[in-house]
């Protein structure tokens, strides 16, 4: 679901240009999404676990201190997603895997300069077409997979505001906490400095972080003070 979102904000991203180039990487990363479309477990594993947030979301219908109609809204959003899910015919990414002039693209992106003018004719002349038939072509090919946006986008967006974010302290720029026999689906970190960044590892004995300092000349460093961060610990 991360892949996902990550793929569905670059390809709205390079969509929502009027520049050709921009659709270019519009195209190829429709190709990602493609293939993560073609995972036949993806679907059976959506409509689990949104079986599994209802079960647990139906359960706070008696409580006072919960807002039922935010909870009924949230349900419904879930219903929905579950019901263009289950209706969705084929394999999601056939308009993309099935079409020749696609396919004659992708073959030539991993060759340096493969989809220059004079080898795909074809797609240069597209690239210099109007930008209302650029970008409604790239949406006839990504409809078939925005169920697998919206679905993305509710299934997350319950995950992450199932936490709350505790302010800890990495010593030494690492930090440990077991998990305490509870089962998490999604650990958050949040540091205010930008040239910091995580390694993360987890098992069901210890959670574990250690910050490193990014270094475009060479290898990122370990960090050895103290880091001030948020940890949120989603569970739904």
């Amino acid at each position: 679901m991360l892949r996902l979102e990550y793929l569905f904000a670059r390809f709205n991203h390079f969509q929502r240009s009027d520049d050709p180039e921009l659709h270019h990487n519009a195209i190829a990363t429709l190709f990602d999404l493609g293939d993560i479309g073609s995972r036949g477990d993806i679907k059976s594993l959506l409509l689990k676990e949104f079986e599994r947030q209802k079960y647990t979301l139906n359960g706070l219908k008696t409580s006072q201190k919960v807002d039922q109609e935010a909870l009924s809204q949230t349900l419904s959003e879930i219903d929905s997603a579950s019901v263009n899910i289950n209706q969705s015919v084929g394999r999601p990414n056939a308009v993309i895997s099935e079409s020749e002039w696609l396919n004659a693209i992708r073959t030539r992106l991993n060759i340096p300069g493969g989809t220059s003018p004079i080898d795909l004719p074809s797609y240069h002349a597209w690239k210099n077409s109007p930008t209302n038939q650029r970008r409604e072509l790239l949406e006839n090919f990504v409809a078939p997979l925005l169920p697998w946006h919206e679905a993305c986008q509710v299934f997350l967006r319950l995950l992450r505001q199932s936490g709350v974010a505790k302010e800890v302290l990495a010593h030494n720029g690492s930090f440990q906490q077991a998990p305490s026999g509870k089962t998490y689906q999604l650990m958050r970190i949040a540091v205010e400095d930008d040239t910091f960044f995580p390694e993360i590892s987890a098992n069901k004995y210890l959670l574990s972080v250690r910050f490193l300092k990014a270094d475009r000349d060479k290898k990122a460093q370990l960090i050895n003070v103290d880091v001030p961060f948020k940890l949120t610990l989603c569970q739904l």
